[in-house]
């Protein structure tokens, strides 16, 4: 199945549904891999924006590995050697790049949008409001400060996310290091949240 589109109100708004062509599962358009035919060309569209007929595919190893094998050819009429020689070319040389380069890009949107809160005070406020939708914690946080904001996460029911150390927030942002950021309820959030999921679960293995 391509671009057919169904939908789904898992946080009181109409979210787009695409079917993965390996396990035929639905799942949320920005929660998959898109691969557009440009040309008669099969190529990877890290931004979900080039023409041409889409075809989506689990950020997981095994439907990727499905894809590779036989998805493509059967769904695009094509060999995916566009891509990769494999699907652990794929994976390693492109897609989970591609995926750290869009996670950077939303938490720049994000911080452009005021839709990313910088620092401890602002983040704080924010859950002392309940508008807080996740906690960003620097990777090398120190244990102290990472159980902190875990507990209050743990409190308000929020996930903890956070691929990076504070110096790369610093590099990011412009600004003197950070150690923790929060998310604002918002579509680029659901996208950081998913992108940073499938950046996890490919590079477990």
């Amino acid at each position: 199945m391509s671009d057919q589109m169904t939908h789904a109100e898992p946080s009181g708004h109409h979210e787009p549904q695409r079917r993965c062509i390996s396990c035929r599962g639905n799942g949320a358009k920005y929660g998959l891999l898109r691969f557009a035919l440009v040309g008669g060309m099969l190529c990877f569209d890290l931004r979900k924006k080039l023409p041409g007929r889409g075809y989506y595919v689990c950020a997981q190893r095994s439907c990727l590995e499905n894809a590779f094998q036989k998805g493509f050819k059967r769904a695009a009429k094509s060999s995916p050697k566009e891509i990769a020689e494999n699907a652990d070319a794929f994976i390693r040389e492109i897609l989970i790049p591609g995926l750290r380069k869009r996670y950077t890009e939303c938490l720049l949107a994000g911080f452009q949008s005021h839709m990313l809160l910088l620092g401890a005070d602002s983040v704080e406020q924010a859950a002392q409001a309940d508008t807080l939708a996740a906690y960003v914690i620097a990777t090398d946080a120190s244990e102290s400060t990472s159980t902190k904001y875990r507990t209050n996460a743990s409190r308000k029911n929020l996930p903890c996310l956070g691929l990076y150390d504070r110096s790369f927030y610093g590099r990011l942002f412009g600004k003197s290091d950070k150690v923790v950021l929060g998310w604002l309820s918002c579509h680029l959030f659901e996208e950081f949240s998913s992108l940073e999921a499938s950046i996890r679960r490919l590079e477990s293995v």
